[in-house]
């Protein structure tokens, strides 16, 4: 289980659901509506304020024209009253009248003062104010004259009357001027109000569309809403009825283990109810001592680790009452709104075992009860066939012909179905041994040359030079009889079927090539397949089980190869079988092992690379004791052979240092000393092979030297798993752990750490890890001679293996079972094993 929360890389976690992205998209339309309308208020209160201003601006300038126009007037009513007043006196001679004139004449020049301030923004009032102020002076002037001479008989002088008419003149112009910059200005905020009031109406209008918008998304918005909620009601409804009515026992977890919900099923399965399971960690309903998946069973038990991709396997299942049964789990993450959670199906497989076992009994019933009279049968017709009961007549000889040929078909009908059954039960063996794939193809070729002659075809094998291989050399002949059968069955009549075999790029390939109408291009994709055959009549009519290729192929996987075809409807068909081609490696040549002698007598020396060369072993020398360590360290040796007398350093001193020695620690050592029982008495706690007193017999160097093969053969190889997956590392350690000593790493740094210490036998690598590729550790998998390590890439990602020295194989997760990936191990490990 999981203790560390939901996964961050899960998809599911990151990826919004459409209907929230709906409404994520409602909500910001119903925001972008609320701040549109919150703008469309400030611009229509603004553009109010702004009209009532412009109102007030406009009532401001009226009154302000009107004033101005009414001091016009002023200064004109107080030169008339000043005239009045002029004339009352001189024509009655009363001062009273002249205290009116001198009134106005006082008040006339303050008001004169008032009007140029009023009328100094207008230059062409402030003109016209100051012709008015030149014309009323003359007027003035000739008021006054009119009174100083009162007593003369005209005391009105000339000009008078012009000048009043000037000043009426120019007070009328400057009034009339006034009114029209009022009426300009009254015009011109007219129109500027009729804009504003179009502009009004326009936001009016984006107002009242924001707002009906804004009604239509909300509208939208809440049956959306009420549509989703319906369907998840709906799906809720679905789902709780599929989880209820499931036939398995389905389980909701929590990171930490524990039983949150279980169904019906699961309560009939387990004995629990579901109020009882409740709250329990799962480890109640799992049998820890019972058979299952190591990797499932260490999850459920210890929930180490984070569970982020499916997860499946077998288990031992525990009921309440202590009884238990086999099942089938399977678990995945679920992301949900409130968190992470587990869902696990468990399938009760009891009554599937028993149905298993059942078809076992009837296969192996079956096929001994047929087996036997087919075997009499057939035993029988080939005698009568071959004359035991004297010479038959036509007739009957050519019954007795077709009978055998049926009995015959019998017999390999039976044996392709125990075939299937026993590659589906994984329990086909291998008797896996060196051949030559030409031998194969040769004795193939005479299996099915009765059958070829009597279909008129021709079986030719090309000339070529060996390939060598491992395999089981009755199944590859299996294979490649199906291949020429099938061959001859669709050549044409008088037609040849050619064999070629050929080594290439260690692929020792084998292809059968026929000038038959070719592979139906709808029939390709399932060629391989159990009971495939193409429908038309001419092919049924050409008899066979569908069974052959399906088994063929099989064959060949589990001989680390592969099996594929080529072909053009109407030009034949050529299948292909690729097998490893088997190579001589330094550590295994015709020479032998390499032994390493570590002896300074120079004829004694001699004397036993004369003896081991003899039997095909290959032997250096060191004088020294440490040359020896050097050279152990260094070389690529099956063994050391030690004097104890060296002239730098005693016998026994040097094989403590070996074994000090992480790169030779387990090199197997034999004394060669002529004093042997000194020798063991210092050395009896180290590890020595054996102790060979000179002088002494070859007979017993060979004893010696066999033991130490005997003991090669005998010790695990070590396999170096570099992988980052811990739950790959467990599966994987679990399925070669009786083939190898597995040393897991999980990164590029630890896996170098481990080379620097010993020398692993075989490395599977994983390409993509923490720190880097794995392509980058090939350059570092060599012996101490440069001889490369066997190298099985077993990767998510495919690649070619011809790309990479030392890449023996290239296994895809995704592609390859474990049984697959441990027969490759096997194989490599055997190879590496003999090299050694």
């Amino acid at each position: 289980m999981n203790r560390d929360g939901p996964p961050t890389d899960d998809p599911r976690a990151e990826r919004p659901s459409p209907a929230r992205v709906r409404r994520t998209g409602a909500y910001w339309v119903v925001g972008l509506a609320a701040v549109m309308t919150a703008l469309l208020v400030a611009f229509i209160s603004t553009a109010l304020m702004r009209e009532l201003a412009r109102e007030r601006q406009l009532e401001a300038l009226q009154e302000q024209s009107h004033y101005e126009q009414t001091q016009i007037m002023r200064v004109f009513s107080l030169i008339q009253d000043a005239e009045i007043g002029q004339r009352g006196y001189l024509l009655s001679r009363d001062p009273a009248y002249l205290e009116a004139y001198h009134l106005a004449l006082r008040q006339l020049d303050p008001q004169l003062g008032r009007l140029t301030v009023l009328l100094a923004r207008d230059a062409t009032q402030t003109r016209d104010l100051a012709q008015l102020r030149d014309t009323l002076d003359r007027k003035k002037a000739n008021l006054a004259w009119g009174i100083r001479n009162v007593g003369a008989p005209n005391p009105i002088p000339p000009g008078g009357k012009a000048a009043m008419d000037d000043i009426r003149r120019l007070v009328d112009q400057m009034i009339a001027y006034e009114a029209q910059s009022f009426a300009a200005s009254r015009d011109s905020e007219v129109a500027r109000s009729r804009d504003g009031d179009r502009f009004i109406r326009a936001l009016m209008l984006v107002f009242s569309a924001v707002l009906l918008a804004s009604a239509f998304v909300i509208w939208r918005s809440i049956q959306m809403r009420n549509r989703l909620v319906e369907t998840s009601t709906a799906e809720a409804r679905r789902h709780n009825a599929l989880f209820d009515g499931s036939q398995d026992a389905l389980m909701v977890l929590t990171q930490s283990g524990l039983i949150d919900r279980v169904n019906p099923a699961a309560e009939t399965m387990f004995g629990w109810t579901a109020a009882q399971m409740t709250g329990r960690d799962i480890g109640v309903l799992i049998d820890p001592d019972g058979p299952g998946d190591p990797a499932v069973l260490e999850r459920f038990r210890d929930r180490r680790g984070q569970l982020d991709a499916r997860l499946a396997g077998q288990i031992t299942g525990k009921r309440r009452d202590g009884t238990t049964f086999p099942a089938d789990i399977s678990a995945s993450p679920v992301a949900l709104v409130d968190g992470q959670c587990i869902m696990a199906a468990v399938r009760d497989v009891s009554e599937r075992r028993r149905v298993e076992e059942m078809k076992t009994q009837f296969v192996s019933t079956v096929s001994h009860e047929l087996r036997t009279p087919l075997t009499s049968i057939a035993g029988s017709l080939g005698l009568l066939a071959g004359g035991a009961a004297g010479v038959l007549p036509e007739k009957a000889a050519r019954l007795i012909g077709i009978a055998q040929a049926n009995s015959q078909r019998l017999v390999r009908l039976i044996n392709d179905i125990l075939d299937i059954e026993k590659i589906e039960s994984g329990q086909i063996l291998l008797e896996m041994e060196p051949l030559d794939l030409r031998d194969v193809a040769a004795q193939s070729i005479e299996s099915v040359r009765g059958m070829a002659d009597g279909l008129g075809a021709r079986l030719t094998l090309l000339d070529g030079i060996p390939a060598p291989v491992r395999g089981d050399s009755d199944r590859l002949i299996q294979v490649v009889v199906n291949l020429l059968s099938n061959a001859v069955k669709f050549s044409p009549e008088n037609g040849e079927v050619t064999v070629v075999v050929e080594p290439a790029n260690r692929i020792a390939r084998l292809s059968v090539r026929d000038r038959g109408p070719g592979v139906p291009e709808e029939f390709r994709a399932r060629i391989f397949s159990k009971f495939a055959q193409a429908d038309g009549s001419d092919t049924r009519a050409r008899g066979g089980t569908g069974l052959g290729l399906a088994i063929a192929r099989e064959i060949a996987e589990r001989h680390g190869g592969r099996l594929w075809f080529e072909s053009d409807v109407g030009d034949g068909a050529t299948f292909h079988l690729d097998l490893p081609l088997e190579t001589e490696h330094d550590g295994q040549t015709a020479d032998g092992p390499r032994l390493l002698i570590v002896e300074d007598d120079h004829d004694a020396a001699e004397v036993l690379r004369t003896m081991l060369d003899e039997d095909g072993f290959r032997a250096d020398v060191a004088a020294t004791a440490r040359q020896g360590l050097s050279a152990a360290r260094t070389g690529d040796y099956a063994a050391v052979l030690v004097d104890l007398q060296l002239p730098d350093a005693d016998g026994i001193g040097l094989i403590r240092a070996l074994r000090a020695q992480p790169a030779t620690r387990d090199l197997p050592v034999v004394v060669v000393s002529g004093d042997v029982a000194r020798g063991r008495a210092r050395g009896y706690s180290l590890e020595v092979l054996d102790w060979l007193e000179k002088p002494f017999e070859q007979e017993r160097l060979r004893s010696a030297v066999a033991a130490i093969l005997a003991r090669l053969d005998q010790r695990r190889p070590r396999l170096l798993l570099v992988e980052d997956d811990l739950d790959i590392q467990r599966l994987t350690a679990s399925a070669l752990s009786d083939t190898a000593e597995i040393i897991p790493v999980g990164s590029l740094a630890a896996a170098r750490a481990e080379l620097k210490q010993r020398r692993p036998d075989l490395v599977i690598l994983d390409l993509g890890l923490p720190d880097g590729s794995g392509i980058e550790l090939l350059a570092d998998l060599h012996g101490a001679d440069g001889s490369p390590v066997p190298v099985v890439i077993y990767s998510a990602r495919d690649t070619d293996i011809a790309l990479y020295d030392g890449v023996e194989a290239v296994l895809v997760k995704s592609k390859t079972s474990l049984a697959t990936l441990a027969r490759t191990v096997r194989r490599l490990t055997r190879k590496e094993r003999t090299s050694a």
